[in-house]
């Protein structure tokens, strides 16, 4: 059986590297809205991490991305609209 191993600086490179490409939007900034908007999340993928007042946590939310792919709505399990938008 053969040995491999990688220096210290080559696994951080690989790990940055692989973490570049994982994310859908990456290097995107976005901004999300809310009534009652605690914190977010929300990368330019399929759902947005949104917690509301009220509660201890928030929940991933799926989204609906405009056709520009700009904007993204969504609505969490107690039916509060979301809005994300993409910062220029």
């Amino acid at each position: 059986m053969q040995k491999f191993s990688l220096s210290w600086p080559a696994l951080c490179g690989l790990v940055v590297g692989l973490s570049a490409c994982a994310a859908p939007g990456s290097g995107q900034s976005w901004e999300c809205t809310a009534r009652g908007l605690v914190n977010s999340h929300y990368t330019g993928g399929d759902s947005a991490l949104i917690h509301l007042q009220g509660f201890s946590s928030g929940g991933n939310y799926a989204v609906t991305k405009s056709a520009d792919g700009n904007v993204a709505t969504g609505t969490t399990a107690n039916g509060t609209a979301f809005q994300c938008v993409k910062k220029s």
